[in-house]
C-alpha cells in the first residue's frame, strides 16, 4: 500500500561554520526518524521523498539548495497531492538559518502555501519556530463543494513557541520534537476506517510533549499548530475492509419487505423489518404479516458487526420488529403508520410488550398504531423544488461550516497558549447565538427529496456537532468554567465535525447537486 499522492521535502542542516554559530549534530537522526515514520506509517513512496543534508551527508545546505529543491517539487505536484516540508536546524529572528544565510520564515510559508498541491504541511524543528502567522480560518464559498473545501489549505507544525528554544533529546543525537512527532505518527492508535488524521497526529505530539515537560521542567517547550484549512487531512495508513451487512428484500402477493436491519443487543439477537403492504391492512392482517415475516427472517444472517455475527451465528432472532409504511418515502422518512413486535417467548414478551397509548396485543403480536401518521405525512410533502431545496441547504451549510472553522482556528490558539479559554467564552457570545440561529433554520427546512435524504441528514448532523461546540463553550448548565473534561468534549466535537465533512464528501460524490 503506497500513498502516491504524498510528497515530502525533508531538510536537515548541521554545518554552520560559515554562520559563526554552533553546528548541530541532530540533523542525521532527525531526517532518519521522520523519513522512516512517513514511509512506514503514512505510506510515502521513497521516490516521492527527497532528503537534503548536504553533499556526502555533511549537513551543509544552502539557501540556494532550498530554492532549487522547492522549485523542483512545484513542477511535480498536482491538485490532488499532499506536500510535506520539514526543516531541522537553527532558527532565529523569524528566520530559518541555512549554512550560508537566513531565509525569512513567513516568506517560506507563504511560498509553500501557493504550491499547486491540494494541501501542504510545514514542519519546523528549530528555535523560536512558532513566530509566524497564517491566513486564519477558511471560509467556505457557495460555489465550493465539500470536496473542494475539506482538506484544502496549509497547516504548520512548529516545535516551540515564538520565545522558546528547541531541545536536544536525552542522547543529544536527535531533537525532542522530531522524536516525539515520529513516534506519534508510528505508534498512533487513532486509526479509524484505515485513516489517520493530521489532527490526531498533532494531538498525540501535544500529549507526549506534556509528559516530556513534566519530567524535564528545565527544558520545556510548547509545540505550535496553526491551520488555514477546511477540516483536516486524512492519511490512508492501512487496508480497510468494512463489514458487509447482508441485505434482504422479499416481495409477496400482499406485501414487500423493503429491508431488514439488525437490532441485536449484547444479550439477544433482534431484527427489524420495514414493510410496505400492497393494500390497506388492519390488526388481523398486520398480525398475520408479522408472523410470516418473523418466520422468514429470524434465521437470516444479518448482523451489524463481525463480533455480533460471531456471537449470534446459527441462532434465531428472539424478537422481530416490523415497521409499516404506505410507500418508499415513509420508509426513508421514518414515518410509519404502525409497528408490530413478534417475540419468541414469555421472557421477550415481558421485556418488549409494554403498555403504551394506541397499543394492544392481538393474537400474540404487539401492535402500536400511529395516530399522527397522516398529519406527519402532510408535513413531509415537499413545498419547494429540488433546486430550491439544494440552494437553501447549501447556503446554511456554507454558513455553519464557516462558523465552525473560525471557532476551530481560535481553539488552536488556546492550545498554543496564545489566548485563554475564558477569553474565548467572552469573545464568542455572539457566535454562540448565531450557531443556534443557523441550526434552527436548518431544522426548519422542507423535507428532503428521496435522493437527497442522506445529504440533508448529514448536513443536519454536521450542524449538530457545531451546536455541541457552542453549548460546551457556553457551559450554561454547569458552573461556566471550562475544565479538562469540557475541553476534551469540545475537541471530540471538533473531531466528529471533521469526520462529518469527510462523510459528506463521500455522499456528494454519488449525487447530483
Amino acid at each position: 500500500m503506497i500513498n502516491k499522492n504524498l510528497y515530502a521535502l525533508l531538510i536537515g542542516v548541521g554545518d554552520y561554520s560559515k554562520m559563526n554559530t554552533g553546528n548541530l549534530p541532530t540533523y542525521k537522526m532527525d531526517l532518519a526518524l521522520l523519513g522512516t515514520a512517513l514511509t512506514f506509517k503514512l505510506k510515502l513512496a521513497k521516490e516521492n521523498m527527497r532528503l537534503m543534508s548536504g553533499d556526502d551527508n555533511n549537513g551543509y545546505v544552502s539557501a540556494t539548495d532550498l530554492a532549487r529543491a522547492i522549485s523542483g517539487f512545484k513542477k511535480l505536484l498536482g491538485e490532488e497531492d499532499t506536500f510535506i516540508f520539514y526543516f531541522s536546524g537553527h532558527g532565529s529572528n523569524k528566520s530559518l538559518v541555512f549554512s550560508d544565510g537566513q531565509v525569512e520564515l513567513q516568506s517560506l510559508i507563504d511560498f509553500v502555501e501557493k504550491l499547486p498541491a491540494k494541501n501542504k504541511i510545514v514542519i519546523l524543528d528549530c528555535c523560536y519556530s512558532g513566530d509566524f502567522t497564517t491566513a486564519g480560518a477558511r471560509e467556505m464559498q457557495f460555489e465550493e463543494s465539500i470536496a473542494d473545501f475539506a482538506g484544502h489549505g496549509i497547516a504548520i507544525m512548529a516545535s516551540s513557541a515564538a520565545n522558546e528554544v528547541s531541545r536536544f533529546g536525552p542522547d543529544g543525537n536527535g531533537s525532542v520534537y522530531t522524536g516525539l512527532l515520529s513516534a506519534s505518527i508510528i505508534t498512533n492508535k487513532n486509526v479509524h476506517k484505515g485513516l489517520l488524521s493530521l489532527t490526531d497526529i498533532n494531538d498525540e505530539v501535544q500529549r507526549m510533549m506534556k509528559g516530556w515537560n513534566e519530567k524535564n521542567p528545565e527544558k520545556v517547550q510548547h509545540p505550535i499548530f496553526r491551520s488555514s484549512m477546511g477540516g483536516t487531512i486524512y492519511f490512508p495508513v492501512e487496508e480497510y475492509h468494512p463489514y458487509k451487512q447482508k441485505q434482504f428484500f422479499k416481495e409477496t402477493r400482499t406485501y414487500t419487505i423493503v429491508s431488514v436491519k439488525p437490532l441485536s443487543s449484547g444479550k439477544y439477537k433482534r431484527l427489524c423489518a420495514f414493510i410496505i403492504p400492497k393494500s390497506d391492512v388492519g390488526l388481523k392482517e398486520m398480525a398475520h404479516i408479522t408472523k410470516e415475516v418473523a418466520r422468514a427472517i429470524k434465521y437470516q444472517k444479518i448482523y451489524s458487526t463481525q463480533a455480533s455475527e460471531k456471537h449470534f451465528r446459527g441462532t434465531p432472532a428472539r424478537a422481530v420488529w416490523c415497521y409499516f409504511g404506505k410507500d418508499e418515502t415513509d420508509i426513508i422518512n421514518h414515518n410509519h403508520f404502525a409497528y408490530t413486535i413478534w417475540a419468541a417467548d414469555d421472557e421477550m414478551r415481558k421485556l418488549y410488550f409494554g403498555e403504551r397509548k394506541n397499543s394492544q396485543v392481538y393474537k400474540g403480536i404487539y401492535i402500536w398504531e400511529n395516530d399522527s401518521y397522516e398529519m406527519i405525512k402532510k408535513i413531509q410533502v415537499p413545498t419547494v423544488t429540488r433546486n430550491e431545496f439544494i440552494e437553501m441547504n447549501k447556503k446554511l451549510l456554507v454558513s455553519i461550516v464557516s462558523l465552525a472553522e473560525k471557532f476551530i482556528v481560535d481553539m488552536q490558539e488556546v492550545a498554543n497558549q496564545v489566548i485563554s479559554i475564558e477569553e474565548m467564552q467572552s469573545k464568542y457570545g455572539d457566535w454562540i447565538k448565531e450557531v443556534k440561529i443557523q441550526y434552527l433554520k436548518l431544522t426548519d427546512l422542507d423535507v428532503a427529496p428521496i435522493d437527497l435524504h442522506d445529504w440533508s441528514a448529514e448536513i443536519e448532523s454536521l450542524a449538530g456537532r457545531i451546536l455541541d461546540m457552542s453549548l460546551l463553550l457556553e457551559n450554561d448548565k454547569g458552573n461556566g468554567v471550562i475544565g479538562e473534561r469540557e475541553l476534551w468534549l469540545i475537541n471530540h466535537a471538533i473531531d466528529c465535525y471533521n469526520e462529518g465533512l469527510e462523510k459528506l464528501k463521500k455522499i456528494e460524490e454519488n449525487i447530483v447537486l
